[in-house]
This record gives C-alpha cells, structure tokens and sequence, in this order.
C-alpha cells in the first residue's frame, strides 16, 4: 500500500482542551499517525503499533494492550519505545506515552491549518510538515 496523499479531516476534539473536552477520534487519529509515519519513511504503521497508539488514547496500560491482542508484555513495551521514539522524530518534539494525546492534537491542528492555507493558495501538492 503506497503513501498517496489524503485529505486531512479534523478528528473530534476541542481546542479548549483545559474545559472538559470530548475523547480525540481514535480512528481518524491512527489513521493521521499512520499518514504521517508514511509521508517521512514511505512505510505504514503494522497492526500492533496501530493498537499500541490506540491504546495509549483509550488510557489503557501496555499490559491490557499485549493482553487483548496476544503479545507479550515485553514485546509491546518494545515496540511501544521504538515507536514513540520515531514520532518525536516525525514530528520534531519528544513523543512520550504521557504526552501522546497533545502532541498529536497540535500535529493534527498544524496539518489543518497548512491545508486550508493551501487551498486558499490552491496548491494542489501535499502537505509535508517540516
């Protein structure tokens, strides 16, 4: 599966994060990471780093993911390193489990804002963050 670009949606959250606000799409918030990751190593995020992501989103703990798929404790917190590890490279700024859900609600509010820049320009290319 290739990395063509896709248009961005905005993923159901506030940006008044500090009022109570809604659970961040968990979906459409894998599915923005996994766009990411493609758009700088041209590969796609497997099954587990998906549920890993998606897990960390739901405040579940490594241990209740590697237990609902199958994976050993060990394994998942390996890959869960690795993984964090290469999103603060993505995305310029540490990355950590603590601080997934904010990193990624300014990663996706600078995609849209670019994307309606870019349509105002109508530019047609995809939008590559730095």
């Amino acid at each position: 599966m290739g990395c063509e670009a896709k248009k961005l949606v905005k993923v159901g959250y506030s940006n008044y994060s500090h009022l109570s606000s809604p659970p961040m799409d968990i979906p459409q918030t894998v599915q923005f990471v996994d766009e990411a990751v493609c758009t700088k190593t041209g590969k796609r995020l497997n099954d587990l780093q998906r549920r890993i992501i998606a897990g960390i989103l739901k405040n579940q703990k490594y241990a209740d993911v590697a237990e609902t798929h199958g994976y050993s404790d060990k394994h998942v917190k390996k890959v869960s390193h690795e993984l964090l590890q290469m999103l603060s490279d993505i995305f310029g700024e540490q990355v950590k489990k603590s601080n997934l859900e904010s990193v990624l609600e300014r990663q996706i509010n600078v995609n849209i804002t670019l994307g309606n820049k870019n349509t105002h320009n109508k530019n047609s290319g995809a939008i590559r963050s730095a």
